[in-house]
């Protein structure tokens, strides 16, 4: 069983830049994208990101029209990214305009309904408000436990 605590997250500092600029670009709206990494022996560095193209922007968390189509939606596109783009990794995140890095009630029942899964959030900057730009992700596993496992992954920014 693998531990979001065993391994390490690394993001360079001009995708940190980008990701965190775009998020900060849309604010008021929830964005959403794939964030794409190489695995390492115990961390895994993030290589670039993407808009994802299929969910619409929004002011408010939405849960999906319809769970099952969501989940078939997630696996074939984690499968086609690996395939076509070569990667390890392949992470779905979205924005947290407010700065709340803890997951929000859908984020919850969307971690649930697969069972396992992780979840990233970008925070971006709002120096009126005195939030810093930040990436956040929390590893959820219900497969083994009654309860489930929630890690919080906290991304490094390293320099290129």
């Amino acid at each position: 069983m693998s531990s979001a605590k065993d391994f390490r997250y690394l993001i360079p500092e001009r995708i940190f830049k980008e990701i965190t600029e775009k998020a900060k670009e849309e604010i008021p709206y929830i964005i959403h994208g794939w964030l794409f990494a190489e695995r390492k022996e115990n961390f895994g560095i993030v290589n670039r990101f993407i808009m994802n193209s299929d969910l619409r922007k929004t002011k408010v968390h939405v849960k999906p029209r319809s769970w099952m189509r969501y989940k078939k939606s997630k696996i074939y596109n984690m499968r086609k990214f690996k395939q076509e783009l070569g990667v390890d990794i392949v992470w779905q995140w979205h924005s947290h305009p407010s700065g709340n890095e803890k997951l929000h009630g859908i984020d919850k029942r969307i971690l649930k309904y697969l069972s396992n899964g992780v979840m990233i959030i970008v925070i971006p900057p709002m120096p009126d408000k005195e939030q810093k730009a930040h990436l956040v992700g929390w590893y959820y596993d219900k497969r083994y436990t009654k309860k489930p496992i929630i890690e919080k992954m906290v991304f490094e920014i390293i320099s290129e």
